[in-house]
């Protein structure tokens, strides 16, 4: 049986007074291989924290309906 692949949203910070600042995203089929692949695709800066999120579980605040406002 293959397992599902989910996408998972990547957030780090490089300092303690930095904000969590978003660096990409992984594909995983649980969040314990999404932060392993996030530390090891994302380890080209010296970060002091890093979370990785279901992207499905993040809510919008505002969202983009239609076409792009020039």
């Amino acid at each position: 049986m293959k397992k599902i692949q989910q996408t998972y949203e990547v957030f780090a910070r490089q300092r303690r007074k930095d904000a969590l600042r978003h660096i990409g995203n992984v594909t995983a089929p649980n969040a314990d291989l999404a932060a392993a692949y996030a530390r090891s695709i994302y380890n080209e800066e010296p970060w002091i924290e890093m979370r990785v999120v279901l992207r499905e579980a993040l809510i919008p605040a505002i969202e983009l309906k239609g076409g792009a406002v020039a």
